[in-house]
């Protein structure tokens, strides 16, 4: 009998570092808490491109959400020791304290 085909092996990224989204002031004046979904990828080369907003909050938090998900610091992902890109979906949580 043949041996069963390995699958790849995939270690996941590692995320080093993340920055606090910034409050509009509108959004606080509003007191908007909430999530917002970003598609991002978490490219080999350690680079954050944000894809798509998947949901938002609208009143400038959505712009903020993206520029915090651009300063996430993270080790790429691997595959059979090489890097490669992942996609994945961001939540950026926004919370009034």
């Amino acid at each position: 009998r043949l041996p069963l085909p390995q699958k790849p092996t995939l270690v996941p990224l590692t995320i080093r570092e993340k920055a606090s989204p910034a409050y509009t002031r509108e959004a606080r004046e509003l007191r908007v808490e909430g999530e917002v979904l970003l598609e991002v990828l978490f490219a080999s080369n350690g680079r954050v491109q944000v894809l798509r907003l998947v949901r938002g909050l609208g009143h400038g938090l959505d712009e903020s959400a993206v520029r915090a998900a651009e300063k996430i610091r993270f080790s790429p992902a691997q595959r059979e020791g090489q890097a490669v890109d992942i996609s994945a979906i961001v939540h950026i949580v926004f919370q009034l304290s």
